[in-house]
């Protein structure tokens, strides 16, 4: 089995490890119906389901990196 290092999701912030290099992952997804690649829950379900990948409970994370320099506080009298 391929360990890789964990990653995040960019949309949902769900960490997971991928068990497979990256070619087989995007073939699979490549294969899949555009309805089923619609939504992202769908193609994360049917990834792990499938063993590509695995999902770590618990671990989520709600900032997007490439977005950190343009986030205002949400709170206190500057906003």
């Amino acid at each position: 089995m391929m360990v890789m290092s964990a990653q995040y999701l960019k949309y949902g912030g769900v960490r997971f490890v991928q068990n497979a290099p990256p070619e087989e992952i995007n073939s699979f997804v490549n294969s899949l119906s555009e309805e089923e690649r619609s939504s992202l829950y769908n193609v994360v379900t049917r990834l792990k389901d499938e063993g590509l990948i695995t999902l770590i409970p618990g671990d989520t994370t709600t900032i997007d990196q490439d977005m950190e320099e343009f986030l205002v506080p949400n709170a206190g009298d500057d906003f």
